[in-house]
């Protein structure tokens, strides 16, 4: 396949178009910047899943409403495939308009039903085309699942459209594929006001992560009754927990099990984050849900909670198979 491909030349630009209440062509300066600021990192973050490094270059803005063109190139463009520019160009639309934004799989048949209509007379062009436009479906089929769960995406979408829910004057949001000459190949996906809502995360938590048989190593237990921290090392680092198995606290709190140097739990640990401004994850807090073992005099000790819970599993699994 050529190196220099059509559906690269068709979808050379992007076109972001902020839409007003009134009759001019002006928006305030400071949210005008936050918001490019979001679509930028963005780009720059689907670029990354997509896995080219690329450079932004913005264009003047155009009259109604407000218009500015954002052209993408490779760093290195001899190394990286055009088709790369071309799949972050159309993720980035797919990612700002999709109608559930939980999901971009679900927006991009129909644009890429609409960038295979009517843009080649030639037959041979069209048969080209086709074949360009199956090599990007399979290349955007395999980032997708990963852009869906990218929380810097996540949030610096829903921190774009939050600027604009605030910003009264914007009555909605567009972005377009034009190709150099700036003419339309794939037409504005419109977002209205109404809609930015549905793009906004409803909490900064991220769902906690469980790690099984996570080893800890005991510093400083808590030997009266409340939810006071324990301090301990995991995986070299200091931490502070919560100790929620209550079993395992009564016995603590009873002298049942006592603590010495190089003292440890196995346990699952449940890790708390949240979403950073720029959408990074943060660790917020640490909890033991569980404890499966502890140590002592060197020897490993099973607790009692994790005996029963292996007794439950076998009894499940011999209903699964009395019934499966």
């Amino acid at each position: 396949m050529a190196e220099t491909l059509e559906v690269y030349r068709m979808m050379h630009k992007l076109q972001f178009h902020y839409w007003f209440s009134d009759k001019k062509h002006t928006m305030d300066a400071l949210v005008h910047n936050k918001c490019e600021r979001e679509l930028l990192e963005l780009t720059k973050a689907i670029a990354k899943v997509c896995g080219v490094s690329i450079n932004m270059e913005t264009e003047p803005m155009g009259k109604g409403g407000l218009k500015s063109w954002l052209t993408l190139t490779a760093k290195t463009p001899k190394k990286t495939p055009t088709t790369k520019i071309a799949l972050v160009n159309l993720l980035v639309t797919a990612s700002l308009t999709s109608s559930n934004p939980a999901s971009l799989g679900e927006v991009l048949p129909s644009l890429f039903e609409k960038l295979a209509e009517g843009k080649e007379d030639d037959k041979t062009a069209r048969e080209q085309l086709k074949q360009e436009l199956k090599v990007l479906k399979a290349e955007a089929s395999i980032v997708v699942p990963k852009l869906d769960q990218n929380a810097v995406v996540k949030k610096r979408r829903s921190t774009f459209y939050d600027l604009l829910r605030k910003y009264a004057k914007v009555k909605s949001f567009s972005i377009a594929l034009t190709d150099e000459s700036k003419k339309m190949v794939l037409e504005e996906q419109l977002v209205e006001r109404d809609s930015f809502k549905t793009y906004l995360l409803s909490s900064a938590t991220v769902a906690p992560q469980v790690i099984e048989q996570a080893q800890i190593e005991i510093i400083s237990p808590v030997l009266v009754k409340g939810r006071h921290k324990w301090k301990g090392m995991y995986e070299g680092a200091p931490i502070s927990f919560v100790m929620k198995s209550d079993e395992f606290m009564t016995m603590v709190q009873t002298g049942k099990v006592e603590f010495k140097s190089g003292s440890t739990i196995a346990c699952s640990l449940e890790i708390e984050k949240k979403l950073s401004s720029t959408g990074s994850e943060r660790i917020t807090g640490y909890n033991i849900l569980h404890v499966s073992s502890y140590s002592e005099n060197g020897k490993t000790i099973v607790t009692t909670e994790e005996k029963q819970k292996q007794k439950q599993q076998t009894v499940s699994k011999r209903q699964l198979d009395l019934f499966g």
